[in-house]
């Protein structure tokens, strides 16, 4: 008698789960797992060995989880694509490529575009015999990269989606594993997808996304992203607005049995001479309850010999309206955006208001600049490049700050007039409300 096989809409409709079930299981194994490493091998063999077996609707369905990821992905790193160069020249200098740097903007806007089509032509089912050769060779090159960031870790994020969403290395490689069984299936089944769009009505829609999605790139390359996924955006406190008390956590040692245990500082027993006897110290851990504060140090000074004092609490949370003018570099940035800049504060000064420079130059650099561009009146303060980068994407770039809030971003391009700032206004929309 012979044996029913099972039904292929069955088999391939549970392979389609399996993959995205392995997707959402990357949330909760965030390093190495040897058992989730195979299950998503075993993932990818599965769908070769039934690759005759896919249904019309799973490959559907395959083609749309796919373009939607790569959508997603290119979209979280076009709205920020300074903040991908900068990832780019952190993989390059990783890899003893920093010669290539000058071309990491290209890089960028390459990267991003390519990937949003490639995106786009899935969803919607352009060319893809093309479109899915082209997804096949990144993810191969993709998975072995990412391969390289969890084992050896050269760059601490990936940035595969920006800033968007910040996943670990092992994560990030789990997700290309994941990509790389769908890949799969729409490989072995590209020969029997069909469109139905005449050649004209393809490659207007494909044409007419590549240029608006460069348009995209260009605009928040210019300007700021239209989206702002760092720490520094409008109506953020920097710190948080009521510390709580760090929590000290102690470990003793047993002495007779070797037992160890953790005790809350407060509820240590030293009165109880029996325990003091029997229970000697072993470690000690401190943990703090409240929110992570903005991941910046900036000083005073920098000095091979005087570090300089950190004054990013007593300059940030300050009852004043100040303008913290950041130029990470000023030899890269723009001579017209240093002037704009500089006419900017001073204006603010003769209107009353507070202004400093912040910048990873040395300080003779510095105080060269501040004399060049007639700002000797302002304070410089120091960072290193990486934290000023993440303040603001403008090269110069201008933030207003007051009591630890955020209040108002603008890149050189775009700085108000002085009597164009409302300052009541962003104070009551974005900080917090003005004392009587």
């Amino acid at each position: 008698m012979k044996q029913k096989s099972i039904p292929s809409w069955i088999l391939s409709y549970g392979i389609l789960f399996l993959v995205v079930l392995s997707a959402l299981l990357i949330l909760w194994v965030p390093g190495k797992s040897v058992l989730f490493l195979c299950f998503l091998v075993l993932n990818g063999v599965f769908c070769v060995l039934n690759r005759n077996y896919f249904t019309h609707g799973s490959v559907v369905t395959f083609r749309t989880l796919v373009g939607a990821v790569f959508v997603f992905s290119s979209l979280s790193k076009g709205v920020d694509p300074l903040g991908t160069v900068y990832m780019i020249e952190d993989y390059l200098e990783a890899y003893h490529a920093a010669w290539l740097s000058p071309l990491a903007t290209f890089a960028s806007f390459t990267l991003c575009l390519v990937e949003f089509c490639v995106g786009v032509f899935l969803l919607f089912n352009i060319k893809i015999r093309w479109t899915v050769w082209v997804l096949a060779a990144m993810m191969a090159f993709f998975t072995g990269l990412t391969w390289v960031d969890a084992v050896a870790e050269p760059v601490p994020d990936c940035g595969c989606f920006g800033k968007a969403l910040v996943i670990t290395n092992w994560q990030t490689f789990y997700k290309n594993l994941v990509l790389d069984a769908a890949t799969l299936v729409l490989l072995f089944s590209a020969g029997r997808i069909r469109s139905r769009r005449k050649p004209a009505q393809v490659w207007t829609i494909a044409i007419l996304w590549a240029v608006a999605f460069l348009a995209f790139e260009i605009y928040n390359y210019r300007y700021l992203p239209v989206v702002n996924f760092l720490e520094w955006k409008q109506g953020e406190r920097l710190f948080p607005e009521h510390q709580l008390p760090l929590r000290h956590y102690m470990t003793y040692r047993n002495r007779n049995t070797g037992e160890e245990r953790e005790y809350l500082l407060s509820e240590c027993p030293f009165s109880d001479p029996q325990w003091v006897e029997e229970w000697e110290f072993v470690d000690r851990r401190d943990e703090n309850p409240n929110p992570a504060a903005v991941n910046i140090n900036i000083l005073d000074k920098i000095d091979d010999e005087d570090p300089g004092l950190d004054v990013t609490r007593s300059l940030l949370e300050d009852d004043r309206y100040l303008f913290l003018v950041a130029v990470y570099d000023i030899d890269q940035a723009s001579e017209k955006g240093l002037r704009k800049v500089a006419d900017f504060v001073n204006k603010m000064y003769e209107a009353g208001y507070d202004a400093c420079f912040l910048t990873s130059s040395d300080v003779e650099r510095a105080t060269a600049f501040k004399e060049d561009y007639g700002v000797a009146d302002f304070p410089v303060f120091y960072a290193d490049n990486t934290s000023i980068k993440a303040v603001i994407r403008s090269n110069p770039g201008v933030v207003l700050v007051r009591n630890a809030y955020v209040l108002g971003l603008w890149d050189w391009r775009r700085l108000p007039e002085p009597d164009a700032v409302d300052f009541h206004a962003l104070q009551t929309a974005f900080g917090a409300p003005e004392e009587e």
